[in-house]
């Protein structure tokens, strides 16, 4: 507490002892320090006063200050428990309302909890705001001790006289180096005291009797008895007096090295300070090297592991890009062979057309006009038909679901039957790394008309490729030309194009794999033809 009791005034402390404490405890503390009011003379003034005694004894002797410390500390322990894990900015936010904690009772506390803080910056503001509520509330005026009644207890009684008996037996003795000299006025006090009190008072001229006189007589011999023991006390005190001086002035100049001396220590200090704060950095900056060079440790680690990943993802490449290398081969041998195929189909479809016409014209000679009339009007008879074939959608239906291919020849004439057929419509998606030529080719051959468009890449890697609008512009561009509308697509994004084409009074029919059809879609048909794995390749 030596920090408390250097920067802190006596009236100060006993505002804090006011504001913490109620009158009765108090008075406690004050019993416990041995001050005991006189009751018959305290006013309502009297709980400042027994405060303002305790901040005196406080000052005074060690045995006080560790009452009055402790009561303090007691009060102040949820305060300072508080205040302890705040820092100076945490705190000074906290006490920007000093009204509402004098209101609640807990600014004393919370004061004192600062003043006994380890931390030297928050100490000094806990001066600065002792320092701001004394000037905006001025503290009460004390009377001073000598004006005030109060009486000691017995034991606290007995001690003083003790004391005052110990300072006259060892007058004659110098006194030891740890307590403080005597100054020149104190001893010039006592010598002036203690002579008035040696004064002879003199007897008033009085008819007595002889027996009185004599025992007069015997009286005043004791007292010049006394007295000369007196007069040989006061010499000796005297030359205490000026031993006493001499070890004054020798102390003098001892405290004088000992301030030099703490002057260095304080220099010392310092630089140890400086330094502490220099090894808390490095042991801060020790730490988080430690922390980095786990951090480092575990990436190798995980570098270690990515490095074997990577060598067996290289030997998987090489053996997938062998394995690629075997496709393409075969693909091409494939290629070669669907080519050959091909054309070899395409001349026997060009000898069928051949025979389809030598056949018709055969039945013209011997049927006649009039049954190429019947045969034209019935033809003209059966309802238009109008196919659009989703071909990116039917690919990865049959891909997902059978592993395989749709035969769009044989889904053209199962869908289209008996019916006018007026046009056929194939939708693709053009995919840079697939070529689709010979496929396409094979479907203009057989009725289809080709519409194609490029896949196109989003700038975050995605792609996007699909006819739903362009299939819903050229249905509805053509329904005045169609009695029937054949979709050869499952999603249920046309199934608002589905009906308006019945609110057009067309026919709309739906063919597509039925595990891959919307329910919605399949409901608003007229027809639903659902593909199975008969009409795969």
């Amino acid at each position: 507490m030596l920090s408390v009791k250097t920067h802190i005034a006596t009236h100060q402390l006993a505002w804090i002892i006011t504001d913490c404490f109620g009158e009765a405890e108090i008075n406690r503390i004050a019993t416990q320090c041995g001050l005991l009011h006189n009751d018959q003379r305290m006013t309502k003034r009297s709980k400042d006063w027994i405060a303002y005694d305790l901040a005196i004894c406080f000052f005074d002797g060690p045995s006080a200050e560790n009452i009055v410390s402790r009561h303090l500390a007691k009060k102040a322990e949820q305060a300072a428990r508080r205040v302890q894990f705040m820092n100076l900015k945490e705190i000074q936010v906290f006490l920007t309302s000093t009204e509402q904690l004098q209101e609640e009772g807990e600014f004393g506390e919370i004061l004192w909890a600062l003043l006994v803080d380890s931390r030297e910056d928050v100490q000094k503001h806990g001066h600065r705001l002792l320092a701001d509520h004394e000037q905006s509330h001025p503290p009460a005026t004390f009377c001073p001790p000598e004006e005030r009644s109060y009486a000691r207890s017995s034991d606290t009684t007995k001690a003083m006289d003790k004391s005052e008996s110990d300072r006259v037996d060892l007058s004659t003795s110098p006194p030891p180096h740890d307590e403080a000299p005597i100054s020149d006025s104190t001893a010039a006090g006592a010598a002036s005291s203690t002579s008035e009190y040696l004064q002879i008072i003199p007897i008033p001229e009085t008819d007595l009797a002889p027996r009185q006189e004599t025992n007069l007589s015997d009286e005043l011999k004791q007292n010049q008895r006394q007295i000369d023991k007196l007069y040989s006390a006061l010499s000796e005190l005297k030359n205490g007096y000026t031993i006493l001086q001499s070890e004054n002035d020798r102390l003098k100049e001892k405290i004088t090295g000992l301030i030099e001396e703490n002057r260095g220590l304080q220099e010392r200090e310092g630089l140890y300070k400086n330094n502490e704060l220099r090894i808390d950095q490095l042991n801060r900056e020790n730490r988080n090297l430690k922390r980095t060079m786990a951090k480092f440790a575990d990436q190798l680690c995980e570098f270690h592991e990515l490095q074997a990943e990577k060598e067996k993802i290289i030997v998987e490449l090489k053996a997938v890009e062998e394995m690629a290398h075997h496709s393409q081969q075969v693909l091409q041998q494939m290629q070669s062979n669907f080519y050959s195929q091909f054309s070899y189909l395409q001349g026997i479809n060009e000898e069928y057309k051949t025979s389809t016409i030598r056949a018709r014209q055969k039945i013209t000679d011997l049927t006649g006009p009039r049954s190429i009339s019947g045969t034209n009007h019935m033809l003209s008879e059966q309802p238009r038909v109008g196919v659009f074939v989703d071909v990116q959608n039917m690919f990865y239906a049959a891909k997902d679901r059978y592993a395989g291919r749709l035969d769009y020849i044989k889904l053209l004439d199962l869908i289209v039957g008996p019916r006018n057929l007026v046009a056929a419509y194939a939708y693709v998606v053009q995919i840079p790394e697939i070529n689709q030529a010979g496929f396409l080719s094979l479907l203009e051959h057989n009725g289809y008309t080709i519409k194609s468009k490029d896949l196109r890449m989003r700038g975050d890697g995605s792609a996007k490729g699909d006819w739903d609008v362009g299939i819903a512009i050229d249905i509805v561009s053509m329904l005045d030309a169609l009695d029937v509308v054949i979709l050869a697509s499952g999603d249920g994004d046309f199934c608002a194009l589905a009906e308006l084409i019945q609110q057009h009074g067309k026919r709309i029919e739906i063919a597509a794999f039925e595990h891959n059809t919307s329910m919605d879609l399949q409901r608003i048909a007229d027809q639903f033809f659902p593909i199975g794995d008969e009409m795969l390749i």
